[in-house]
This record gives C-alpha cells, structure tokens and sequence, in this order.
C-alpha cells in the first residue's frame, strides 16, 4: 500500500487559530491603549485597520484557485476586531470608503466585495458619525450610471444608508427583530435558517462537529436579552458616546420583562417614525436623536440614578440567526420543515384552525397534473350560506378572546364538498418565489441573474423567509433540485407556503474525500465516484466574494471539525464556521439561477413505465463493460471494434446565440455520454446542455483496423437518444454524480428544460375551456415556463 501523501490543508485550522489567539492579545493591547485615548495608540490601530483592508484587497487580486486555506479568513479576523473594540469600526469605514473611491477610477472589481464589508461594518458597529455616512451614501449615489449589478447593489445599499442616517441603529434593531422573532407593533416579518447536510456525502465527524458548534452557540436566546441588545444599541448609535452603556445595563438588567418590552416598543416605534418621515435628513435626524436622548433619561431616572458622565463606545454583540441544523435523511424533509416553521408562526391564523382539509393538503404529494383531475375540492366547516356567514377576520386582526368567545367564532355544519375558486391565492405563481422575465418558449441563452429584496427593506411582501443552505458536494444540489420540484408541485393547487413563506437557497461547498458515497463499490466502474464540486467552482468563477468567503470552506470544514474538540475546551474560541454562515445568509442576497433539466427514461424491458426525474448539474450514461467469449476471441476474422459500442439515433435542438433552434438528427455507435449544465468556462457562459459523446470511429493504418474514441460536442436544450441495437444492450445512467440515482438497462433518454408546475398548471386549464390547444393562452402568456433554480451569491455575475 502506498503511502499517504500529507495534505497542504492539515493542521491549517489549528494553525489559524493559534495566529487568531496571537491577535486577539495584541488587539486586546492596543484596545486598551485606544480607550486610554492617546493619539499614539489610535494611529497604530488605524494603521493596523489599513493592512487588514489592503489584504483583501491583494486577495480580490488573485485568480481564484478553489479552496485556498487563507481565503476568507482576512475577511473574518477585520470584522472580528471591529467586535472587540468599537472604534475599530470608525476606522475601518474610514479606509474601505478611501479605498472605493479608488477602486471606482481604476479597479472595478474591487468594489462590490468592499462595499460588501462596508455596509456588514455599519450594521455591527456600535457608533459611525455621520460625516462617514453621508460620504458612504454618495458614494453609493455616484454607482447608479455603472452597469448591473453595480447599479442594483448601490441602489439597495444606498437606501440602507439613508435610513440608517435618519434613525441610527435602524439596520442593527430590523435584523435582529427579523431574525429572532421579536414581537412588535411595526414589523412582523420573521425569518430562520435551515442548514442541511447529508449524512451520506459527509462525514459524521464533520456532522457532529457542525451540529455542536450551531446549536451550542446558537441558543434560543431569551427574548429579555435581545431586547436588551436593540435598546442599548439603538441609543448608543444616536447618542454616541454620551450614552453610558454600562450603567444602561445595569438599569435593564434590574428591570422586569414588561418594563423592558415597553422600553423596547417604544425604542422600535421612535426608530420607524424616523425612518418615514417625509423630513430632510438633517431635521429627522436631530430630532430622533432628541427624542432617544429623553427616553435615554427616562431609563436612567426611574433607577433613581444620576445621569451618569460620558463613556468609551462599547460593542452591542449581535447575535447569530435563528439556525437549524438538520441531517437530510428524508426526501420530504424540506417541505415538512418549512410547513411547520410556517404553522408555528401562523398557528393561531385562520388558515390553521383544526382545518381537516389543509392538514390534507399538506401531505398531499402532485405526481400528476393530468387533465382529468378537473375538480378541486376540500371539506368545508362553514355555514355554506356566504351571506350569513361572511369571511372571518385573521386571529390577528381579533382581540383577545376567552375560550366561549373563540368557540362562537367558529361555525359548524355537516360534512360537504365546496368548490374552491381558481383565484391567484390557490396557485402558484413562480414570480413570489424570484424575479424572472422568460416567459413562453422563448430560450434564455444568458444565464438569468437577479437582485432579491434585503431583509433592510421596509416593505415585506411575505410575513416569513426561509434561507435554505446546503452542505455538500454536488449531489446534495441534485437533491435539492427534486425537493424544489416537488414543492412547486404541491403548492400548484393549494398554497401553503408560496403566499406566506419567502425561499432564499445558499450553498457552502464541503468535500470529504475520506466519506465514500452510498453503494459507490457496487457500481459499475464505469460511473466512477466524483467529488469535484462544480457548482461552487462555476460559482466562484463569476463571484469573487463567493469564492474568497465560502469557496474556502470546501476543504476548511472538515479539518476544523477534526480539530473541533481541542477548540471547544478554550472558552473564548470563535466559531468560525457559524459566523461565515451567518454572514453568507445576511449578506448574500444576489441569486444566480440555474436550468432545472426533466429526463424521461425507457427501459429495455418493456413492462417496466416509464420513469421521470430531474438533474441540475451532470448526466453520465456509460455502457457496461463487454466481455468477449474465448470462442469469439480465437477468430482472427472478427476485428477489434466488433462489440464495442452500441448504435444510437439521437434528435436535437441546435442552439445559437441567435435563440434560433434548428433540429438535427444523425446516427453515431458511442461508448456512452454526457451532459453537463455548468460550463468549463467563463466563455462557454450559455443556459444549455453541453453534451458530449464518446463516439467510436474505425481507421486504417499499417497494422490493420483500429478503433479511436472521439468526442463529439453538442450545444443543446432538447435532445433524445434511442439505441438501435438487437443484441440487447442498455446503458447505466448516473445523475448529478449521485450513485444512489442510478438507472440500469436504459434504451431512450430523452432530456428537456422542466417546466414549472404552476405554467402546466394554468396552461391545462386553458385547455378545458376549447382554446384549441393554442400556445400561451390566458395567464400561461405572462408566466414562467422553465423551472429554475436560483441559488444566491454577494455579487451575482460579474
């Protein structure tokens, strides 16, 4: 047995953790030397800010090389010492708008990532004058002439700005309010993160060490606290250091729960009454700030104490989001998490009071949209008499009632069918989930990029948002893939989720090439075990800040989980990993969309249906290895390509940059095949199927007949290949790299873009009132066809 070659990536974790530990001392150093207030010391840590900044910036300068052990860590360790001391954050604001203005006149590619920073660092920071606000903002205005996403990004940014000048801390208190589920008498929008891992492409070392990290550090904090949290951040924000933070806390912490929700309310209430006021910015400005001042009095007077005297900054901690952690074991397991997440916030609506119908519906599974399920009905517990009965106000909109009360609310009947009405309530419309403009048939040869709406904006459209990340390789992308399908199918007829629920999808790499895959030594050696992730390569290819901060992790994960035990026993350890993941959910909001593909199988006995599935990345189909008698082997007569390859027809769409598809056709004898969705490079950037065929070619030289194996490249969005063979042979197939998504004695595959639910949904209803079959009738016209993906990112594409 060969040796085991020692891996660059070992001990890196560790090694970066004794380099953090070394910092954390000389920042305590120069954090004290920074209060003391001498010139001297806030020279050295501004001078200390300024490497940290031109780091990333040599980092940004690099080409991405995948998963680089130092890539995302300066990212890190900056914002970890704008935590420790708050004036770091002054001075970082400071060096990333110095560095932008330069970026804007030479370097192009710097900006997003910084700008990026710059607006996580005035989220956090504890204090920021406005003198830097103001700068941050115009800088914000002068990007809206550049191109998308440069434009977008600014624009939401700049909006950001605006609202953080007029009431400072606004963004710190919505994302604390948002993430934690913070009752509130102005926002009640409410989000949670799903992180999913399967347990079958990583290790379970590395799933332990994941599950201890979340939910150890990431508690269901108590709701007294992160009131706490939004109080003082808020007032310190405005007041600066006029407000004693320390003598705050202590009156809070003295304080029962209803004192401090009523501090809290009104601390939420002055906050959004600046933010939409109609005033200049300066007026509203110094008005909130006089307004917290009285309530910053307030507080201090009912603890009979004196206002205390003017104090150093301190940092507000900000908490990591409401994390899940959760093992993929289950197809459904999605759909049940985000149903209860839903019924959990929305128990006491109408839409969940004891309705026998919606508990049906919620494990109803489409499989088939089919023309002659025409009637769509549930059980009613109403009246039946629309006039008498009326429709019954939301729980949220009733007071408080006792258990008679809520018992005469509620009408009974016997049992009925009541048809539902066809409304846009109880079907899908994909535009609720992300932004798309490819309707009909109309081939979107650019790869679709958008902009959703930060968490920061005022206006929610959905009451609730879900972050759905992923931890894996490429197959779990696979999964992914047939978990959204069968959403958007179960949702087409009755909305559970797509009216109440907003779906944002993040993925974090993770390999570990030490975990082999589920029954990857009974396959056939021909579909060989690939862990390359090509998603993420593609991902960091055309986002930069994506490839810094999470491409880093591919390899990172599982040697911090290795080293996860000696962290645990130093009580003052980061958790590098939760604070990545939290930073990636926050700030990753620019979605990358990607063309869910629908393959048809036939097999070569033909009382086995049909089969139906989906691929998102990668389609290999091989054939198995041929075995020659040793009659057959004696004959000099028979030559060497004799048995090898199989004869197929193959039918496709030619594409063109032109979107003018032309069909062709031809006959060839492969080997096998294979169709990638994810270019090689940046040139190849189409929204199609590259498909290559190994094709067998007969030549002749000096010793005879020689078989060669050439590939032949097709550019396509619709191809099906039938084997012509009686000899009986039949290809493996093997989707997104997953050797639990396996096909054996396949004869056709035919492979088209998946159409969204919903479009066959509304295009089969059409159908039912004689349009003759005409193509995009009615809604089907301003729809969606193709079904996609998106998967978010900082940037989007570059």
């Amino acid at each position: 047995m060969e040796p085991k070659v020692r891996s660059p990536m070992k001990n890196i974790a560790a090694a970066w953790v004794r380099k953090d530990v070394a910092d954390m001392g000389l920042l305590s150093e120069n954090c004290t030397s920074t209060r003391d207030g001498s010139p001297s010391s806030a020279t050295n840590a501004e001078a200390d800010i300024q490497r940290s900044v031109k780091a990333i910036v040599r980092e940004l300068d690099q080409r991405p090389l995948g998963g680089s052990s130092s890539r995302g860590m300066f990212r890190w360790t900056l914002h970890k010492k704008s935590e420790r001391d708050p004036y770091n954050s002054i001075f970082l604001v400071k060096n990333l708008i110095s560095e932008l203005e330069l970026a804007k006149k030479d370097n192009k590619h710097y900006i997003l990532p910084l700008l990026n920073i710059l607006m996580y660092t005035v989220i956090q920071a504890a204090y920021i004058p406005d003198e830097l606000h103001e700068k941050a903002y115009k800088f914000c205005k002068g990007l809206l002439s550049f191109a998308k996403p440069y434009c977008t990004i600014a624009h939401e940014y700049a909006v950001m700005l605006k609202a953080e000048r007029k009431a400072p801390g606004v963004l710190y208190q919505r994302l604390i309010i948002s993430e934690h589920g913070l009752k509130n008498d102005s926002s009640s929008h409410w989000e949670r993160v799903f992180v999913l891992a399967d347990p079958d492409l990583i290790s379970e070392e590395v799933c332990n060490a994941l599950y201890n990290e979340i939910h150890s550090m990431n508690p269901n904090e108590i709701f007294t606290k992160n009131m706490g949290h939004v109080i003082k951040h808020t007032i310190q924000a405005a007041l600066g250091e006029t407000c004693n933070i320390n003598k705050l806390d202590e009156v809070l912490q003295s304080k029962p729960f209803n004192v401090i929700e009523c501090y809290f309310q009104e601390v939420v209430a002055i906050t959004e009454q600046s933010c939409f006021s109609s005033e200049e910015v300066t007026g509203t400005q110094k008005k909130h700030i006089s307004t917290l001042q009285q309530l910053y009095q307030t507080i201090m007077s009912s603890a009979n104490q004196v206002l205390p005297p003017k104090d150093r900054l301190q940092n507000i901690l900000l908490p990591n989001p409401d994390i899940g952690f959760f093992i993929w074991k289950e197809d459904d397991l999605l759909w049940k998490e985000l149903v209860q997440f839903v019924k959990s916030r929305c128990g006491s609506s109408q839409d969940y009071l004891n309705s026998d119908s919606d508990n049906s519906e919620l494990s109803e599974t489409m499989d088939s949209l089919s023309a002659d399920q025409t009637r769509l009905s549930v059980l009613s517990n109403d009246s039946g008499i629309v006039k008498d009965c009326g429709d019954l106000p939301l729980a949220n909109d009733m007071p408080a009632a006792g258990p008679s009360e809520k018992e005469q609310t509620k009408f009974v009947r016997k049992a009925c069918i009541k048809k539902k009405s066809y409304d846009s309530e109880n079907t899908l419309n994909l535009s609720d989930i992300y932004d798309t403009s490819a309707t009909g048939d109309t081939v979107q040869l650019q790869r679709k990029f958008g902009c959703n709406t930060m968490l920061f904006n005022f206006e929610q459209k959905k009451p609730h948002t879900a972050r759905v990340v992923v931890l894996g390789n490429d197959c779990i992308l696979g999964r992914l893939a047939k978990a959204v399908l069968s959403i958007r199918k179960r949702e087409t007829r009755r909305c559970i989720l797509t009216s109440k629920l907003n779906l944002q999808f993040y993925y974090i790499p993770v390999t570990n090439e030490e975990q082999t895959p589920v029954s990857a030594s009974k396959v056939i050696p021909l579909l060989r075990s690939d862990f390359s992730c090509e998603m993420s390569r593609y991902l960091g290819s055309i986002d930069p800040w994506y490839n810094s901060n999470i491409n880093s992790l591919r390899d990172m994960i599982p040697e911090l989980a290795r080293t996860s035990l000696s962290s645990r026993q130093q009580p003052n350890a980061d958790p590098f990993i939760l604070d990545v993941t939290s930073y990636y959910v926050r700030m990753g909001y620019q979605p990358v969309c990607f063309q869910i593909y629908r393959v048809m199988f036939t097999f070569i006995d033909k009382t086995i249906k049909c089969v139906d599935d989906v691929f998102l990345i990668q389609l290999d189909a091989e054939l198995p290895e041929v075995k020659y008698s040793k009659e057959g082997s004696l004959t000099r007569k028979r030559t060497v390509s004799d048995g090898v390859g199989v004869q197929i027809a193959v039918t496709y769409k030619k594409i063109a940059l032109s979107n003018r598809e032309s069909t062709r056709q031809f006959k060839s004898r492969c080997t096998g095949l294979t169709m990638k969705t994810i270019p090689s490079t940046e040139a190849e950037d189409l929204v199609c199927l590259n498909v290559i065929i190994s094709e067998v070619t007969n030549k002749l030289n000096l010793s005879g007949k020689i078989s060669l194996i050439e590939n032949n490249k097709i550019k396509t969005s619709h191809i099906k290949i039938e084997i012509q063979d009686t000899l009986g042979k039949a290809l493996f197939v093997c989707l997104d790299k997953d050797s639990r998504r396996i096909y054996k004695d396949v004869v056709s595959i035919e492979v088209s873009p998946c159409v969204d639910p919903g479009y066959s949904f509304h295009k089969m209803r059409s159908l039912r009132f004689g349009l003759n079959g005409a193509e995009n009738v009615g809604l089907t016209k301003y729809m969606p066809k193709s079904l996609l993906l998106p998967i978010n990112t900082f940037v989007g594409i570059l």
